[in-house]
């Protein structure tokens, strides 16, 4: 019950000192977290979605005039120094400069990163930022990393450079299986969600690499349509029972698969309390996916779960019922739309669930 008080004072120092920006139904937002950036060599977590990242910032989210929320962890200096960081990606630094001179430029501080305080280099870090508030209409979107409410280790940053430098970087381990597979980061997600909860308002967090849509992973939304469409099924007399059964098949592969593949602890019924799903928690997920890249995106008034992708490398989502995807110009890469929700309807949820 301490550490709860404990992480919940951490939250509330942050909500009240960090910047606040108003936005409406006019502002297109995009947030992305947890790139991981290296020396471009084989360690370089972010290597391997760099060339789909760039092109996609460039040419979809400059081009049409986004703000580019940058939710932490950009840099890794657990394992690289900072020069070599700024001269490997050159280009990409170039790129968020570009953001930079268009004032639509926020980047926020991670655990990874967390150095850059003292540093303040290159460019783009001179106004770093410990946290964001979103004004929309009447209500708050905090966009913060999350580390500030993990455990012990990430919040006390030197301990974890010298762990990482010396002994989990020589041994290969990356940071995509180390944060996926950690059960400590689920507290994170379960602080968070208490926190904005109690302030009946949206919470976006990075750090750790899950991504959440009001306050659901993705097999917490799998069980909930598998159940839809079984109650559907109940009531359904005719032809259509064929499709519903069809579409319970499909959801049910996925369902499984996302168990072997080590998701399986996070089927723990009432993660966050007996009470009433509040869909206050969001998480962008990270760039640094095996598959492809996660973003939230806010835009006419909606709030977007999006994944980005290469089709030479997954066709995960291009024949898929559930989801449409939408290829990116002329180019191998695609857009799916995972989620998306009106915020007005979320806000509305949260003050009467909360």
């Amino acid at each position: 019950m301490k550490n709860e008080i404990h992480y919940s004072r951490i939250l509330e120092r942050l909500y009240n000192k960090v910047q606040q920006i108003d936005i409406t139904d006019n502002d297109k937002i995009v947030i992305f977290s947890d790139f991981h950036l290296g020396n471009r060599g084989r360690k370089d977590d972010f290597l391997h979605n760099s060339e789909l990242f760039i092109k996609v910032l460039r040419e979809h989210y400059l081009e049409k005039g986004y703000k580019l929320i940058l939710n932490g962890d950009i840099e890794d200096l657990y394992r690289f120094d900072i020069s070599k960081i700024a001269e490997s990606w050159s280009d990409l630094f170039d790129l968020f400069n570009e953001f930079n001179k268009k004032g639509n430029l926020f980047k926020i501080i991670g655990n990874h990163d967390y150095l850059l305080c003292k540093q303040r280099k290159p460019e783009v870090n001179k106004k770093i930022l410990q946290g964001l508030k979103l004004k929309y209409k009447d209500n708050d979107i905090f966009i913060y990393h999350g580390h500030q409410i993990s455990n012990f280790i990430e919040t006390f940053n030197l301990l974890s450079l010298y762990l990482i430098k010396y002994i989990v970087t020589p041994l290969g381990i990356h940071n995509n299986t180390v944060s996926i597979n950690s059960i400590k980061k689920f507290k994170t997600e379960i602080r968070a969600y208490n926190f904005s909860a109690r302030k009946k308002i949206i919470s976006i967090i990075g750090h750790t690499h899950r991504p959440l849509f009001e306050s659901m992973s993705k097999i917490d939304a799998l069980n909930m349509l598998i159940e839809k469409y079984l109650r559907l099924l109940h009531k359904t007399v005719n032809e259509n029972k064929e499709f519903i059964i069809h579409k319970i098949s499909l959801l049910r592969t996925e369902f499984n698969n996302l168990r072997k593949n080590g998701e399986n602890y996070f089927l723990k019924k009432g993660i966050y309390g007996d009470e009433l799903l509040v869909p206050c928690l969001f998480n962008s997920g990270a760039v640094i996916g095996k598959r492809g890249m996660t973003a939230l995106e806010i835009k006419k008034g909606k709030i977007y779960l999006v994944y980005w992708f290469d089709s030479n490398k997954s066709k995960r989502y291009l024949n898929y019922d559930n989801v449409k995807s939408k290829q990116f110009k002329d180019t191998q890469y695609y857009k799916a739309i995972l989620k998306k929700e009106s915020l007005d309807y979320i806000f509305n949820r949260i003050k009467l669930l909360a």
